[in-house]
């Protein structure tokens, strides 16, 4: 048998075409004073005391593998939703979904239409499968332009991303536009409806656009994630609300078995319940948004008119000198690492305390 190069085989071609994974830097990782950290989109909230007892009882019975099915928590996100239970997966936070969607409907060759910027991961679900991206540039408020994103569809797409509200800019789509993909992405094609930061565009007036998700005739899939307005992004607890039976099927069947631990599925659900503290947390996440807007605006900054739990700004320099001399004032923020938006900065809303860190900060760095 002639010899095989595992150098060359090993890992396969699509992965080593992607870029090193990036290392968002910790605590740890600064090696100084107090850090505020305000570049992953956390809640500066724990969760809900409730969720807190539950996940300490859980721990107690550890010893036994968790629900694969994850019965209990599907059936109250069925009873909210209107999803049949069989229809909704969960999954270890909502890039688990994501990285499932390219497993199931990407082959080499295909195609997938991405917003511009948007969540890197969807660029991953395609390349990893051997698909192409194609980018639709967002509109001027920084919301997906859905208009874009249908006619950047070909024979060959199999995933259309959106996302509501986006990030990294936090703009919502209205009903009427999502109706719009809802019939112009082509029955070829799954249509994907991220919606990571859904509670945060609901408590803002958007709009609940599951109804008119639900009107599609060919496949599709709202994600939406326990990480953001739960306060849990440390347990890793995402969810698949699957348009028909044959899409939820393709997602149970590319996930690990017991995907969703046992611990997590208990804060999950008690967190679920706890409506008091969900709608706290993002009344408090409300105020100081629009803090965090004004402080910049009046900084000269130029926000993205955004509901999330983040604020995104041009700034009149670049962004990574901006966050690099941040970082000595021990406050980590993100920037946008996209073609033309090397200035803009995104800023996780955070306490009082670390807006006003963040805004004294940005203040003397700008003033240099």
């Amino acid at each position: 048998m002639a010899e095989v190069s595992v150098e060359s085989t090993i890992p396969k071609p699509a992965l080593r075409a992607l870029p090193d994974p990036g290392r968002p830097p910790i605590e740890a990782d600064v090696g100084k004073g107090p850090i505020r950290r305000m570049n992953l989109n956390e809640s500066p909230i724990q969760p809900s005391p409730k969720a807190i007892a539950a996940m300490q009882e859980a721990c107690t019975r550890v010893n036994r593998y968790p629900d694969p099915q994850w019965r209990e928590l599907t059936a109250a996100i069925s009873g909210a939703t209107g999803i049949p239970q069989h229809r909704i997966v969960m999954g270890n936070g909502s890039d688990e979904a994501i990285v499932s969607a390219g497993r199931l409907a990407v082959s080499p060759g295909d195609e997938v239409v991405v917003p511009m910027p948007s969540f890197p991961s969807y660029n991953n679900a395609a390349a990893l499968n051997g698909g192409t991206v194609v980018t639709a540039p967002v509109k001027a408020d920084g919301s997906n332009d859905v208009d874009a994103l249908i006619a950047a569809c070909t024979p060959k797409t199999r995933i259309v991303f959106a996302a509501s509200p986006n990030n990294p800019t936090g703009a919502i789509l209205t009903s009427a536009e999502v109706a719009r993909l809802v019939a112009g992405v082509p029955d070829t094609a799954l249509l994907v409806l991220d919606e990571a930061y859904y509670e945060f565009g609901i408590h803002a007036g958007g709009e609940d656009h599951l109804k008119v998700m639900e009107t599609r005739k060919g496949p599709w899939a709202v994600f939406r994630t326990f990480s953001k307005a739960y306060g849990l992004a440390g347990i890793r607890v995402g969810y698949v609300l699957a348009g028909s039976d044959d899409i939820a099927k393709a997602f149970q069947k590319v996930r690990s078995v017991f995907n969703v631990n046992a611990v997590a599925q208990a804060g999950a659900l008690a967190a679920w319940h706890d409506t008091a503290h969900r709608e706290m947390l993002l009344e408090k996440t409300r105020i100081e948004r629009e803090r965090l807007v004004a402080g910049l605006t009046e900084l000269g900054a130029e926000p993205f008119p955004t509901v999330a739990n983040f604020v995104t700004a041009k700034m009149d320099r670049p962004a990574a000198d901006v966050c690099s001399a941040l970082l000595e004032h021990g406050v980590m923020i993100g920037r946008l690492m996209y073609p033309g938006y090397e200035n803009y900065i995104r800023v996780t809303v955070g306490s009082a305390e670390d807006t006003d860190a963040f805004l004294a900060a940005l203040k003397e760095v700008l003033a240099k």
